[in-house]
């Protein structure tokens, strides 16, 4: 049967309306599972995101200390530990210095106190400076007399008794000094035995001996409680020249 143009046969309208109804309920069916759908999809969608955060450095991680490469070691360490291993490597050292003086100065102190030092110090005992002393003049030895060879001798001390002129008299005999006890007027001289020029004249024979009685006769002191005259505390700094007639 041919269709008229423009209208639609009842048949037609009846499987339309049938075939709208099927698609609502198809879509009703399929709509509340859509929401999960969108929120799986969201939910897929949120691992990259969480995988991107992962890909960011964290920066609060420190670095290990020690690191191990194929062709090197790394050390990485703060200024304030390398300070302290600093500080400690200048302690241990102070330390064994310290040691090692200790033991020096111990070995050294063994070796003075061994049997075979003491040996070499009786071996080789310390030189002192040995202190001269002059010979005690003999009473019984009488000095031996020089020729004259000038016009003078050297009065080297007066007294009125002539017991305290013979501690002087061998006192200088001990330095080689030979001398005489003679009485002029009311007091004794003790005079050089040997004849010099002036010794008042600088230059002379008798001039250089009359210093060299004055440097002897400085240190004299008579005998401990012997009552003898001290002739002052410097003595015989006064020693003059008296001149004698030829023989």
């Amino acid at each position: 049967m041919a269709k008229s143009g423009g209208r639609m046969a009842l048949y037609e309208v009846v499987n339309k309306a049938r075939f709208k109804s099927a698609q609502q309920k198809a879509l009703s069916a399929i709509q509340p599972s859509s929401v999960p759908a969108d929120q799986s999809q969201a939910a897929s969608e949120k691992p990259p995101v969480a995988a991107e955060k992962s890909a960011v450095p964290v920066w609060s991680i420190r670095p290990k200390a020690v690191r191990f490469y194929a062709d090197r070691i790394e050390l990485c360490f703060s200024w304030q530990v390398t300070a302290l291993g600093l500080l400690a490597l200048v302690t241990i050292f102070m330390v064994f210095f310290r040691f090692g003086q200790t033991y020096s100065l111990r070995k050294v102190a063994v070796i003075k106190a061994s049997p075979q030092a003491v040996s070499v110090e009786k071996v080789m005992p310390p030189v002192s400076p040995v202190e001269v002393k002059p010979a005690p003049a003999s009473s019984a030895a009488k000095p031996k007399m020089v020729e004259p060879m000038g016009d003078h001798v050297i009065v080297i001390a007066s007294h009125e008794l002539s017991s305290h002129l013979e501690p002087v008299k061998q006192y200088f005999a001990g330095f080689g000094i030979a001398t005489d006890i003679i009485k002029r007027g009311a007091r004794w001289l003790l005079v050089t035995q040997e004849r010099f020029e002036n010794p008042d004249k600088a230059g002379t024979d008798g001039f250089e001996m009359k210093k060299k009685i004055m440097s002897i006769g400085a240190n004299y002191k008579p005998p401990s409680s012997s009552g003898f005259e001290p002739f002052g505390p410097k003595p015989f700094q006064d020693a003059y020249g008296l001149k004698i007639n030829p023989p």
